[in-house]
């Protein structure tokens, strides 16, 4: 008699790892699934691995030029503030991303790459990683450039917990 109880438990614990090891396969068919369904659905983009969303958010504008930011890559530290900022020359057909790194210290901020798009296809036409030289923002008379400034105070205010919708523009664009 305990010889066929302990058979009956082998045999419980045989079906119960089988049950597990298909379920545990039943899960990886799915997410296998659900992977090349979302990949599928990415099969209209030019260049997916590239492919990035953004969410540009207005700031200002001057002399037919927007600035935006993409509010998913603002990163406020003590003493800096990184940030793509992108400046839209509509009439152009020109829209510029820069990488932007503000040294609060110094009261300056220099682009650390360039990206510039057709505005209208929003296709890639130029990358460059080279750094540019460092401007200050703070003194218009010196030839600085004073919307930075205002880009820098929507970074540093900017709160993603409560609802900025108003300056909300381009909610997830697809950009290469």
């Amino acid at each position: 008699m305990e010889k066929n109880r302990t058979m009956k438990l082998i045999e419980n614990i045989k079906i119960m790892m089988h049950k597990n090891i298909i379920n545990r396969f039943k899960g990886a068919v799915a997410i296998v699934a659900a992977l090349t369904f979302v990949v599928c659905l990415g099969g209209g983009i030019d260049n997916a691995e590239a492919a990035q969303r953004v969410d540009r958010h207005f700031v200002d504008s001057l002399d037919g030029t927007g600035y935006y930011v993409d509010v998913k890559t603002i990163n406020v530290q003590d003493d800096a503030v990184t940030a793509d900022v992108y400046m839209v020359k509509s009439l152009y057909n020109t829209m510029y991303c820069y990488g932007v790194v503000y040294n609060l210290a110094e009261q300056s901020y220099q682009y650390t790459y360039t990206k510039i798009y057709q505005y209208d296809t929003r296709k890639l036409t130029s990358y460059s990683e080279v750094p540019s030289i460092v401007y200050g923002y703070t003194n218009a008379a010196l030839g600085n450039n004073m919307i930075m400034e205002e880009v820098l105070r929507f970074c540093q205010s900017y709160r993603p917990a409560f609802p900025n919708t108003m300056n909300n523009t381009d909610v997830g664009e697809w950009l290469e």
